[in-house]
């Protein structure tokens, strides 16, 4: 099979600087990229008879160099660092060649560059992003290197959505959503294909006092969202509903942390993070939280991992989902807290 494949090596970038989204960065040093150390995982599980179209430098090329593989041809010569404009070329000189599937590393961002290029190709997408509202995304790496293997069994394809959000006001701590087209992506169990979804918090105020009644004197990470904020609002702060906040004894520590700042205070050995599944998409972790990375994870871990969700949003939920890199062993399931002292089990997916 022929196979389109490139990389946005900024993508997911954003997120672990805290950024909210990685639109008009740059980055310098290869070896920080998120989505690049993705990309090579992908493509160390490729096949030998297929061939790849890609892009020179990061965006490609050295990605299949540093894998061991040689089954590619370079059709476009991408700068460093790259930019949207490299990604556009890139496509446009694919229009010319006979593409099963385009396969990309990247978030909403790129898969907009891949709708306004007008190519008419179904894509595996891999997700790198920071937003991630798109519901044309795998669940994770691995679970596009499963999709990949699938597509071999000419497997049907079906339209979903291409979502982004101004990210100025996400930023602000406002959420402004937009649709911008669709893509064509493979029916398959692997592709969380719903995009994210806003609830009320009817039992948001339960939870939070369920919360607060029970904390030691750990540091809570809480994270973004309205479920969580009203933790933070009913303790008398008022923070960035996007952002990560430190509470220690009823105190805000620090609000809107970097994954950096996270790693320094998991260090100590009694940090507990309380999060809440993304609504419509169930992940826990790796969407919409880069701050919690895979060393910060691992000094946390699932025993002291909190989740909290509205009844009506873990309801809609079928499984969760994690999408990061974390030595621990992966439970089954998860306990949900869904009010003052009630929780619901979920099965974990990874």
């Amino acid at each position: 099979m022929n196979f389109g494949f490139f990389v946005n090596p900024l993508a997911g970038y954003g997120g672990m600087i805290n950024n909210k989204g990685s639109d008009n960065l740059k980055i310098s040093d290869p070896g920080a990229s998120v989505s690049i150390k993705i990309a090579m995982k992908f493509i160390k599980n490729i096949l030998d008879e297929d061939n790849f179209y890609i892009p020179s430098l990061y965006m490609g090329e050295e990605i299949f160099k540093s894998s061991g593989r040689d089954n590619y041809k370079i059709i476009y010569e991408s700068k460093w660092p790259s930019s949207r404009d490299d990604t556009l070329n890139f496509l446009n000189k694919l229009k010319d060649f006979d593409v099963d599937y385009i396969i990309f590393v990247g978030g909403d961002g790129t898969a907009r560059d891949i709708v306004s290029s007008n190519i008419k190709k179904p894509v595996i997408a891999i997700p790198a992003g920071v937003k991630m509202y798109s519901s044309i995304f795998c669940i994770n790496v691995n679970h596009a290197i499963d999709l990949y293997m699938d597509v071999h069994k000419n497997v049907e394809s079906m339209d979903s959505g291409v979502y982004d959000i101004d990210e100025d006001a996400y930023r602000s701590g406002l959420l402004k959503i937009k649709y911008f087209g669709s893509l064509m992506v493979p029916v398959s169990n692997n592709i969380v294909s719903s995009s994210k979804a806003e609830y009320n918090n009817d039992d948001a105020y339960d939870i939070a006092e369920y919360i607060i009644e029970n904390m030691d004197d750990s540091y809570y990470i809480i994270g973004p969202g309205r479920t969580c904020k009203i933790i933070v609002e009913s303790l008398g702060y008022k923070t960035n509903i996007l952002g990560f906040d430190v509470i220690k004894n009823m105190k805000l520590i620090k609000y809107d942390v970097d994954e950096e700042f996270l790693y320094n205070i998991s260090l100590n050995g009694k940090t507990k993070l309380i999060i809440s599944p993304i609504g419509g998409q169930g992940f826990v972790l790796g969407r919409g939280n880069k701050q919690i990375s895979g060393r910060v994870f691992d000094l946390i871990g699932f025993k002291n991992l909190i989740l909290i969700s509205d009844k009506n949003k873990i309801n809609n939920i079928k499984n969760l989902y994690i999408d990061i890199d974390t030595s621990l062993e992966i439970p089954k399931y998860l306990k949900v807290i869904t009010g003052y002292g009630i929780y619901t089990l979920k099965r974990l997916i990874k």
